[in-house]
């Protein structure tokens, strides 16, 4: 019985589970078949499974950062587990299989669905304060509806390209209220027909100033001008 417990069939899905205090975030293999390596130092706001950006086989994994996940129906499933803090433990009680997540370790079960619905995901090892709502649900689904699913969720590069795009877009936004706030905006602007220098395409230019003199305009330099 245990044996047959600890060797995963050879045409099992992967899916990995990562775990924190208190709820779960998802990863399947892209389209090429392989999870991409991850690291504690790649852990980031923007990069919550800690995948390393520059290896080709994370580009497409594809990542779920919620606590709701799907399997295909009738196929064999390796569930690698991982926890980013204490001990977890993965368990969904129809399934009859659990197994407790360690952190530094990764650790594993598998399990065929043979009952197409949604089942309740539950952290099985007392890991806090939160431990009562570590929940998350987990649906079995018709093999067409599971790949229908899984192509409408993000992989890591797109995920990480939105993130980025999203960080710049309120920091800009900061910038801007403060430009405004201080009364910046009077001289300055994003077009030609401005009082004092424009900012339009400013940042990382080399400018020429008046006496012929050319600067590299980075941070060091907007912050000199700006005090």
């Amino acid at each position: 019985v245990y044996a047959d417990f600890v060797e995963v069939p050879e045409e099992a899905m992967e899916l990995e589970v990562v775990g924190q205090q208190w709820s779960w975030r998802f990863r399947y293999p892209g389209k090429d078949g392989k999870l991409g390596k991850s690291a504690i130092e790649h852990i980031s706001i923007d990069n919550p499974f800690g995948l390393d950006p520059l290896d080709e086989n994370s580009q497409d994994d594809v990542v779920i950062a919620g606590n709701h996940v799907a399997v295909p129906l009738d196929q064999p499933i390796k569930v690698l587990l991982r926890s980013k803090d204490v001990l977890h433990d993965f368990y969904v009680p129809q399934f009859r299989v659990k197994m407790d997540m360690v952190p530094g370790i990764v650790s594993y079960l598998w399990f065929t669905p043979t009952v197409a619905g949604e089942y309740e995901i539950l952290c099985a090892e007392f890991c806090g304060v939160g431990h009562f709502n570590m929940r998350g649900s987990l649906d079995v689904l018709p093999q067409v509806a599971f790949d229908n699913w899984l192509n409408e969720q993000p992989t890591f590069a797109a995920s990480l390209a939105k993130n980025t795009s999203e960080a710049l877009s309120v920091i800009a936004q900061n910038g801007k209220d403060i430009a405004q706030a201080n009364g910046c905006m009077a001289c300055h602007n994003f077009s030609d027909s401005t009082v004092g220098p424009t900012w339009q395409g400013l940042y990382g230019k080399t400018q020429v100033m008046v006496d012929g003199s050319e600067v590299l305009v980075d941070d060091a330099y907007l912050t000199e001008a700006i005090l």
